[in-house]
């Protein structure tokens, strides 16, 4: 199998090279511990503009302090390897097993295990199904982990966290810059004993000259995948109203609705043509209210909490009160 290939088929690893221009990667680890008292988001990437702005960077997210440290690195303290999630950033190093951390706020190891994917086949290697294969998109998003154990132990400037019965949640994106406006919900948190992980993405695609709004979604019950997509036929419904944002989907008789308020947020960088000066206000405090139904039938509902929430851009380009494509 060609690296290429083979990379299609594992957007865990590194994507990209470092001679690239206008180009980032970065990978969104989420950890919360199991009182849901401590809530944080780790993102480590690259962000290669030109010759003159390019590093490495780790990015820390508070989320019930509602506090954004960004840590920039020289582009040689970065490494990956090519057949598996193995980052190293100076003294920092991330896996799909360990997370070892050495910045003011995190000092110390949180060890992951029990990971679940998502669903993939041959031509639908990700969570983007077959436009993982399209070339020059402007951003591409990989699903690593839904749901996944920690165990371990930090200390540094937000105090001694024990991870031991914590539950993680891992994604990655890269390409040229986020998008010009989108919605973003994840929680893996539902108050019952069915584990139930969801993760949702409703955003402004560029395609041949023009755009359309892209979604993907993926809901875990016990084991069992519902998804929603653009690729898939699925449709969608989308209304933002303060801090109140609406979704529903619908595929057959699968009906999907989801209901996110806002919390407090924090403002963390996201990248414009390689480079991280864009800003994005990011909740890790976000309540979910979601219902899935077959037909009349309710198959199951939930209520979310420490649900991470990202309302980006104008979002009145993905609003429609009519079920879109």
């Amino acid at each position: 199998m060609s690296a290429l290939f083979y990379k299609h088929y594992h957007p865990e690893i590194f994507q990209g090279h470092l001679n690239k221009h206008r180009y980032f990667e970065g990978w969104y680890f989420k950890f919360v511990n199991h009182d849901e008292t401590q809530a944080l988001a780790v993102i480590p990437g690259i962000a290669l503009y030109d010759q003159s702005d390019r590093h490495a960077f780790i990015q820390v997210i508070d989320g019930v302090r509602q506090q954004a440290s960004y840590y920039s690195f020289p582009l040689e303290a970065f490494s990956a390897d090519t057949k598996s999630l193995e980052i190293q950033i100076g003294n920092n190093s991330f896996s799909m097993s360990e997370v070892s951390l050495d910045l003011p706020e995190l000092k110390g190891k949180i060890a992951i295990s029990d990971v679940t994917p998502i669903h993939t086949s041959m031509l639908s290697p990700g969570i983007m199904g077959w436009y993982s294969f399209v070339p020059g998109m402007q951003c591409y998003h990989g699903v690593v982990s839904m749901h996944h154990m920690l165990d371990g132990q930090t200390d540094g400037t937000i105090g001694e966290i024990a991870w031991q019965g914590g539950v993680g949640y891992l994604e990655k994106d890269w390409g040229t810059s986020f998008p010009k406006c989108w919605i973003w919900i994840h929680s893996n948190h539902f108050g019952e004993r069915i584990k139930a992980s969801v993760m949702a993405s409703v955003a402004h695609i560029p395609w041949m000259g023009s755009y359309f709004p892209g979604f993907i979604v993926t809901l875990m019950i016990d084991g069992q995948e519902y998804r929603f997509a653009t690729y898939n036929g699925s449709k969608m419904k989308c209304r933002v109203e303060g801090d109140k944002v609406c979704l529903a989907f619908k595929k057959g008789k699968l009906h999907l609705e989801m209901i996110a308020h806002k919390g407090p947020s924090a403002s963390l960088r996201s990248p414009i043509s390689g480079r991280m000066t864009g800003k994005v206000n990011e909740s890790l405090q976000a309540t979910l209210d979601i219902t899935l139904r077959r037909g009349e039938q309710v198959l199951w509902q939930g209520a979310g909490t420490t649900v991470g929430l990202e309302v980006a851009g104008e979002t009145q380009i993905l609003e429609t009160e009519q079920w879109r494509k």
